[in-house]
């Protein structure tokens, strides 16, 4: 499956600006649209595997989420910030209807805005249910960049492990792992110390209450070997939104996107096939 084709700017990654923040995005295809919201620190290049194939029959919009990817990056961050930088997308492209994809951190978005404005559909892969303080927060939180930013941060042994155990498979061949290096490595190298910070100020966060209001169509798609953001949880919150669907996929980890992109295109496919739109 192939990739895309151009993340460095012209006609199809545009931006715009909220409050002097700037905030970048990618649009192709056309059809129903489809929002992509990808995780923490992630940037639209996560859905490489994904848009390509989406695009031949669907409007697919991507957005480096403030704080990450070639959008700004503020000091503070909010949910109500994310909520309006969706909206000024969408108001941008004159979308009235459209579908939320989002991954890890992008679920969380997704949940909260489809609780908050309508939406045709929602589908959370890799789904986050709850924040709580790890271990790695507390370093960030409480000790300066300098000691923790070449650490966890930046490319050495330690980190490569680190990540190889945290997001991705026992199964997951090492070829695919060292993509999602090459892929992102510079660019997490380059982030700022508050793109690494966002997250901790939401900490306590419960997706129940939220979860439970849903009404759109949801799909939940979740990596069997994902310790991050694991299957437990997204069976919990598969019985949070009433008619909902999982999809447990074997021998994947957090990034699915990497480890298993032709089965989370089928899966989806074959849900959005299934609903009901007005063409």
């Amino acid at each position: 499956m192939g990739g895309i084709e151009d993340f460095n700017g012209g006609p199809s990654m545009p931006f715009i600006f909220r409050s002097d923040v700037k905030i970048h995005f990618h649009e192709a295809g056309e059809g129903t649209a489809l929002m992509f919201l990808h995780g923490s620190p992630g940037q639209i290049s996560n859905w490489k595997y994904i848009l390509p194939y989406f695009k031949k029959n669907y409007r697919v919009i991507a957005m480096d989420l403030r704080g990450y990817g070639k959008s700004d990056k503020p000091d503070f961050v909010s949910i109500s910030d994310y909520i309006g930088d969706i909206d000024a997308i969408r108001e941008e492209l004159g979308i009235n209807e459209m579908i939320l994809i989002g991954h890890s951190f992008g679920t969380l978005l997704s949940l909260e805005y489809a609780v908050r404005r309508k939406v045709k559909a929602m589908i959370l892969i890799s789904p986050v249910t709850h924040l709580e303080k790890q271990l790695m927060d507390w370093i960030i939180e409480y000790f300066p960049p300098i000691f923790w930013k070449p650490l966890l941060f930046s490319n050495n042994s330690l980190m490569r492990r680190l990540y190889r155990k945290m997001f991705f498979s026992p199964a997951t061949p090492d070829k695919v792992f060292y993509r999602f290096m090459v892929d992102n490595m510079e660019y997490i190298e380059s982030l700022p110390p508050q793109s690494f910070r966002y997250l901790i100020s939401l900490v306590g966060y419960d997706a129940k209450a939220s979860a439970e209001k849903i009404k759109a169509p949801t799909l939940i798609i979740v990596g069997e070997d994902d310790i991050i953001t694991s299957p437990e949880d997204a069976k919990i919150l598969h019985q949070w939104i009433k008619g909902s669907k999982l999809a447990v996929i074997p021998d994947a980890g957090h990034m699915i996107l990497y480890e298993k992109p032709e089965e989370i295109c089928d899966i989806i496919e074959d849900f959005l096939e299934n609903l009901k739109f007005d063409k």
